[in-house]
C-alpha cells in the first residue's frame, strides 16, 4: 500500500508539478495490479528464502532455489515495470508532512532498493559461483549469466544478504502503516484496491492471497509441484553385485586399452550386425545427497551380433548421444551436459565395444571398451536374453566409476553427494535379419 491521500478534501503537496486538476485520486488499475502482484511474489520469496538452507540437500532444494531465482528474476523485472509507470504516471498527491512524509518517502525508496536490488545481487551471486548451474525461469525459459569476474563474489554475498534482512523489515513498516491508515478511516487503502471493490473485502482478499503465498513458500508446495510436473520412467538399479564386480573391472584395468585390443574391437565393429534393434531404452541412475535421480538416453544405436552357440563370435556395440540425456528436469539435463560432467561440447558421444561375451550364471557378461569424456576404460555389462524365433528381447544393467571417465569434476570430485558408482540400465528387442 502507499500512504497517499485523496486531493477531494486536501491539496496537492507543494512539491509536485502536477497541477490539482490532474492529481488523480486512485492509482491506475495497472500500477494497482502490479502492486499486488510484487506484493505475493515477496511474501512466497521471502518465506521460501527463510527455509532453503534447511530443505534438505538432494533434488528438492535443487528445485526450491531453481524457484528462488525465478520469482527473483520475476520481482525484478516487475518492480522495473513498476518504476517506470510511477515516473510515466500522476499518482494521488502525498499524505502527511514533516518526519511523516520523509519516513513514506523512505521507505517507498528502500523498497525499490530491495526489490530491485536483491534480485540484482542474486544474480551476481549465480553468476560468480564456481560450480555455475544455470537459471531456468519456471523450468522452462533459460536466463543468462551476467559477465562478471569472481571478485564479484563476495560482495553481491554480502548486499544479497543485507537486503534480504532489510526486506522483512520494510515489510513490518508497510503492514502497519496500512493499518494505522485503516484505523483512521481515511482514502489511502481504498486507492489500492481494485475499483468498485468493498474496502474491508479486499483486504480481507489480500490478507488471505498474502498468507497463502506465505504458507507455499514455508511449507513447500512450490518446489514439489516442480517436482511433480516432470515425471521420469523409473529405471532398474543395477544388483549389488553387478555394481561391484564393474567397478573392480574398470579399477583394476590399466589406464588405456592395449593397441591390439582397440584394434581388435575396431575390427569386430565393422561386421554386419545379426539382430536389428527395433527398440528399447537406455536408462542411467545415481543419487543426490540420499535421493534417487534417475534419467535416459532418448537418441542411441546398437549393434548386435550374437549367438548363444557361438560367443566366441558375438559382439555389441552401442553408440550415444550424451546430448539427449534427460532427467525430467532441464536445469539439472543443462548441468549434466556441461563441462563439469559430460562435456558434450568436446565430447558429444559415448561408445561401447564389447571384445569378449560370456555365459555368467543364468546370464551373460560383454566386457569390453567404453569411451566417455575423452577417456576410454574397460566396461562390463551384464545382461539375459529371451529368442524367440526371429525375435529377441535382452535387458541388463552395468555399473560405472563416474570419476574414472571424469565426470564431475572440481567440487563434484567429491562422493558425498553423488556417489562414483552410476547405474546404467537397458532394455532393447530386436528382430534376427534375414541371410
Amino acid at each position: 500500500m502507499s500512504r497517499w491521500k485523496s486531493t477531494s478534501n486536501s491539496p496537492a503537496s507543494p512539491d509536485r508539478m502536477t497541477s490539482p486538476a490532474e492529481t488523480p485520486a486512485r492509482y491506475h488499475r495497472a500500477a494497482i495490479a502490479l502492486h499486488w502482484l510484487i506484493a505475493l511474489a515477496l511474501v512466497l520469496q521471502l518465506a521460501l528464502g527463510f527455509r532453503l538452507e534447511s530443505i534438505p540437500r538432494g533434488t528438492l532444494q535443487f528445485d526450491a532455489f531453481q524457484w528462488h531465482k525465478t520469482l527473483g528474476i520475476s520481482i525484478l523485472l516487475l518492480s522495473l515495470a513498476r518504476l517506470a509507470l510511477r515516473f510515466a504516471l500522476p499518482r494521488p498527491a502525498e499524505v502527511g508532512s514533516g518526519l511523516s512524509l520523509l519516513a513514506a518517502r523512505a521507505t517507498h525508496a528502500l523498497f525499490y532498493v530491495v526489490m530491485i536490488g536483491a534480485p540484482l545481487s542474486g544474480w551476481a551471486l549465480v553468476s560468480t559461483a564456481r560450480i555455475k548451474l544455470p537459471t531456468m525461469l519456471f523450468g522452462v525459459a533459460p536466463w543468462p549469466h551476467l559477465p562478471l569476474g569472481p571478485g564479484a563474489h563476495e560482495p553481491a554475498e554480502v548486499a544479497h544478504a543485507v537486503l534480504g534482512w532489510l526486506l522483512p523489515a520494510l515489510i513490518a513498516l508497510h503492514v502497519g502503516a496500512a493499518l494505522w491508515h485503516h484505523l483512521q478511516k481515511d482514502e489511502v487503502l481504498a486507492r489500492m484496491m481494485p475499483a468498485g471493490r468493498n474496502l474491508n473485502a479486499a483486504l480481507g482478499i489480500a490478507g488471505v492471497l498474502l498468507a497463502g503465498a506465505a504458507w507455499l513458500g514455508f511449507a513447500g508446495p512450490v518446489p514439489n509441484l516442480w517436482r511433480s510436473a516432470a515425471s521420469t520412467e523409473p529405471v532398474e538399479e543395477p544388483s549389488q553385485a553387478a555394481s561391484e564386480d564393474a567397478i573392480a573391472a574398470t579399477e583394476s584395468a590399466a589406464a588405456e586399452p592395449s593397441a591390439a585390443a582397440s584394434d581388435s574391437a575396431d575390427a569386430k565393429a565393422a561386421l554386419s550386425p545379426d539382430w536389428a534393434v527395433q527398440g528399447g531404452k537406455l536408462g542411467w541412475s545415481t543419487n543426490w545427497s540420499g535421493s534417487a535421480i534417475q534419467g535416459s538416453f532418448k537418441r542411441w544405436t546398437a549393434q548386435i551380433r550374437f549367438d548363444p552357440e557361438n560367443l566366441a563370435d558375438a559382439r555389441i556395440a552401442v553408440d550415444v548421444d550424451l546430448a539427449s540425456s534427460s532427467s525430467g528436469d532441464s536445469s539439472r539435463d543443462e548441468s549434466i551436459q556441461g563441462a563439469q560432467f559430460f562435456n558434450t561440447a568436446a565430447h558429444p558421444r559415448a561408445k561401447f565395444v564389447s571384445s569378449k561375451v560370456s555365459k555368467a550364471g543364468a546370464g551373460y557378461t560383454a566386457d569390453g571398451t567404453l569411451a566417455l569424456n575423452g577417456v576410454s576404460r574397460p566396461a562390463r555389462l551384464r545382461f539375459t536374453v529371451k529368442i524367440d524365433g526371429d525375435r529377441a528381447v535382452a535387458s541388463g544393467n552395468a555399473s560405472l566409476s563416474r570419476l574414472a571417465f571424469n565426470v564431475g569434476t572440481d567440487e563434484w570430485q567429491a562422493t558425498d553427494q553423488i556417489p562414483d558408482a552410476v547405474g546404467v540400465n537397458f532394455s532393447v528387442q530386436a528382430k534376427r535379419k534375414a541371410e
